[in-house]
């Protein structure tokens, strides 16, 4: 999987809804998470199978399957085997079943018209609205507004802005470092990378130390714990941490010299 295809995969829940109403025009009242792996080969092999040319030179797969009785999966084994052919030879499949019964077969030998794989809706994620996405309050549904329809001049005011949002919206700062990373990746697919970091870099992450889980969690421990975490990231002063962690500044400054000396 590639790393753009891994950051939606992972943020697919939080944008899910928002993709469905847009290009499906549907309004969700319940979802069902489908866990099944979807095998890629069949294991049965075909009964006949022949590559054929005829007088007019044109090429088709045969393909021909003997039943001694009814099947009533047959209409969607067939189906599976013509995909798969067509996928690996690129040219027409025909297919014939031969049914070795005594009584007449009563198999279904045509898909139903919705469930015909006659092909995909194909979208564009330039559809999405830049503005619909920086409105959100979901971190995950922000980070696409990189990928949004908007003239390349105003890419750094779109960049900006995305990062101002996210600052905005993340929960804590592990899911705000998440979304940033997040953002940089997508902004390859733009060609944005460079600038995307730069205005990273001139708009320093603020780190709310009370937000923090390890300060949650209580402890003198977590506490230090949570104070290193602050120092290593250097978006506070020593006297910003000592405040919000409610200690004395020679504290924070112990801990710092202490972990300078490990390095």
């Amino acid at each position: 999987m590639g790393e753009y295809d891994k950051v939606l995969k992972e943020n697919i829940e939080a944008i899910f809804a928002k993709i469905v109403e847009k290009w499906l025009d549907l309004s969700i009242k319940e979802t069902v998470e489908l866990k099944d792996k979807l095998q890629v080969t069949i294991e049965r092999e075909p009964d006949f199978l022949k590559k054929i040319v005829d007088q007019d030179n044109r090429e088709f797969i045969l393909q021909l399957e003997f039943q001694t009785q009814d099947d009533h999966e047959m209409v969607y084994r067939m189906a599976e085997y013509k995909a798969i052919l067509q996928r690996k030879y690129k040219i027409p499949v025909i297919q014939i079943v031969i049914h070795l019964g005594d009584k007449p077969s009563t198999m279904r030998t045509k898909l139903y018209p919705e469930e015909q794989i006659i092909g995909f809706e194909l979208r564009n994620i330039k559809e999405l609205s830049t503005g619909e996405a920086l409105d959100s309050d979901t971190p995950e549904e922000i980070i696409l507004a990189i990928l949004t329809d908007y003239p390349d001049t105003d890419a750094g005011k779109v960049v900006e802005r995305i990062i101002e949002k996210l600052q905005q919206a993340a929960k804590d700062e592990t899911q705000l470092n998440r979304a940033i990373q997040q953002l940089l990746i997508l902004s390859r697919l733009r060609n944005l990378e460079v600038i995307t970091k730069e205005k990273t870099d001139q708009m320093p992450i603020t780190y709310d130390i009370t937000k923090d889980g390890l300060y949650k969690e209580g402890g003198e421990k977590m506490k230090d714990r949570m104070i290193i975490k602050a120092i290593r990231m250097g978006a506070l002063t020593i006297e910003q941490i000592a405040e919000m962690a409610d200690v004395d500044v020679s504290y924070v400054l112990n801990l710092k010299k202490d972990l300078e000396g490990d390095v």
